[in-house]
């Protein structure tokens, strides 16, 4: 019966030692991918703040073309 039972701690120590990196590197992987998700948010954030800027003075220099357009047009009449 002693037997037994030392055989099983052994068995114990033996499945935790397998056990134990398999789980510590689900979490390693868990946390690498959500702070991967975290910085690729970011970045996202970033480049739709600055395709907004980029829309805007897209926008005002369409506006200073057509002003010009109206000042040549206007120059050509006279």
């Amino acid at each position: 019966m002693v037997y037994y039972t030392e055989k099983r701690q052994v068995m114990d120590w033996q499945i935790w030692a397998a056990v134990l990196p398999v789980i510590a590197g689900i979490v390693g992987v868990w946390v690498n991918l959500n702070s991967t998700v975290a910085r690729l948010k970011s970045r996202v954030m970033q480049l739709e703040i600055s395709q907004d800027e980029f829309k805007q003075i897209a926008k005002e220099l369409l506006i200073s073309i057509h002003k010009i357009e109206i000042m040549l047009a206007k120059m050509e009449k006279e």
